[in-house]
């Protein structure tokens, strides 16, 4: 079975998680992606976030928060581990790239629409975290 391994970021304001809308895709998902070439897990997540978010992460203050696996996003046959972060950032949130929309995702949102690896794994950590309330 094939694994995709990627790096996403954990944002949260007002006791919501920023999930994002990409083009072709029928789930949210994190800001975040895969490594090309060469890169280490913090250059993958630096470079996903200002391509998809338009913003600077400020490195002082990463915080890893988890790996968690499940089913990759409309791909039965596949699986995603995401290696979670979360940080304090420079810029304004603005959709780029790929994305075309931004979401503030509550618990009483509709989790269905959340790709899988962020409705069974992570909404539940952050809950269980406390970062989510």
């Amino acid at each position: 079975m094939k694994i995709y391994n990627k790096y996403a970021l954990c944002i949260i304001r007002n006791n919501c998680l920023l999930v994002q809308e990409e083009e072709g895709e029928s789930y949210y998902l994190l800001p975040g992606g895969r490594s090309e070439d060469g890169e280490g897990a913090v250059q993958t997540l630096c470079r996903e976030v200002k391509e998809e978010l338009g913003i600077e992460l400020e490195l002082s203050t990463l915080v890893y928060l988890g790996q968690f696996e499940d089913e990759a996003a409309g791909r039965p046959d596949a699986r995603v581990r995401i290696d979670l972060y979360q940080a304090t950032f420079r810029g304004d949130l603005r959709p780029c790239s790929e994305v075309k929309k931004l979401i503030w995702f509550s618990k009483e949102d509709d989790s269905s629409k959340l790709a899988p690896v962020t409705r069974n794994k992570i909404l539940p950590a952050l809950l269980e975290k406390g970062l989510l309330t």
